[in-house]
C-alpha cells in the first residue's frame, strides 16, 4: 500500500497572506476541517494550520506559507497526505488507491482486475480490464462479498454482478 495519498491539487491563492485554495479529491471532504497533519507538495511536507471547505473546494493555510508569492509558487501542484496522519477508513470504505489494482472473484474465477473508479453520487463504478476488454459495475453492498486488500482481491457475488454488469 501506498504511504502517501493524492488528496488534491492546489488551485490558486486566496487573499494576500498566503492561503490557497484547493480541489479537494474526497467523497466527502468534511473530515478535512478537523486535519492537523501535514501535507507534502511538490516534494516538501507542510503542517496544516487551517482548513475549511466548500463542497469540493478547500481552503488551506499552511507554515511556512505566508504571501501570495509563496502561495502561487504552488499551483497546480498535487497535494499529499501520509496515510498514517489520515482518519481510520470507516468499516466497508477504502481509500481508492486501494481499489485500484484488486482482482475480481466472481463464482469463484478471477475475471480481471479494478482499473478506474468513477465517483458519482449514488455510488462509485469499479471499471475492470478482462482478458476479453473491460466492464464495470456499480460498487454496491449487496454486489460485494469481501474485500481483501491484503490478498488483492474483491469477491463479488455471482447472480448479482450478472443482473447490474456492463459489459464493452
Amino acid at each position: 500500500m501506498r504511504s502517501e495519498l493524492l488528496i488534491g491539487r492546489i488551485l490558486r491563492p486566496r487573499g494576500l497572506c498566503g492561503e490557497l485554495k484547493a480541489e479537494v479529491y474526497s467523497s466527502d471532504p468534511h473530515w478535512l476541517s478537523g486535519y492537523a497533519g501535514s501535507v507534502i507538495i511538490d516534494g516538501r511536507a507542510y503542517r496544516v494550520r487551517k482548513f475549511t471547505h466548500e463542497g469540493n473546494v478547500g481552503y488551506m493555510q499552511l507554515e511556512g506559507v505566508t504571501t501570495v508569492e509563496q502561495a502561487e509558487a504552488l499551483r497546480d501542484k498535487d497535494v499529499y497526505a501520509r496515510r498514517e496522519e489520515l482518519p481510520e477508513n470507516k468499516d466497508g470504505e477504502f481509500y481508492i488507491v486501494d481499489i485500484l489494482g484488486l482482482d475480481v472473484i466472481v463464482g469463484g474465477e478471477n475475471i480481471g482486475c479494478i482499473v478506474d473508479v468513477a465517483q458519482y453520487g449514488s455510488a462509485d463504478v469499479y471499471t475492470v480490464k478482462t482478458k476479453d476488454g473491460q466492464l464495470s459495475f456499480p460498487a454496491l453492498k449487496a454486489l460485494i462479498k469481501s474485500v481483501d486488500l491484503k490478498a488483492g482481491k474483491m469477491t463479488l457475488d455471482a447472480a448479482i454482478f450478472e443482473r447490474v454488469v456492463v459489459r464493452g
